[in-house]
């Protein structure tokens, strides 16, 4: 992967809040080459809900990850995307047996209130 500075741009609509950290991810895990890990002990958090684009790759490669690492991973089925509907399901039926729970984000936002 190259460090493209268009790729990393944040849009307008989608600030960090003040006081959130900025991970730049350089593999297909979020865990590889960053301090994901370590900002998760720090804060003292052992869950990660998982969002983004390639379900089948990135997503699923940061699942194992956080599941290696004895953080309990939650990927919203509905907020991430891929190439195809196969890929997409694949990857979710693959996640929910081996290493973590997919739910709606729904279903997220309401076991988090």
């Amino acid at each position: 992967m190259q460090a493209i500075a268009e790729h990393e741009t944040i849009i307008d609509a989608l600030p960090p809040a003040d006081g959130e950290q900025v991970l730049v991810k350089h593999r297909y895990s979020a865990f590889q080459r960053s301090n994901l890990e370590t900002l998760m002990r720090v804060r003292g958090r052992d869950q990660l809900l998982m969002t983004g684009v390639y379900a089948h790759i990135g997503c699923t490669a940061t699942v194992v990850d956080a599941f290696q690492r004895d953080i309990e991973a939650f990927i919203a089925a509905d907020a991430v995307a891929d190439f195809s509907r196969a890929d997409h399901d694949q990857a979710l039926h693959w996640i929910a047996r081996t290493c973590g729970v997919p739910m709606t984000t729904d279903q997220l936002l309401e076991a988090l209130s």
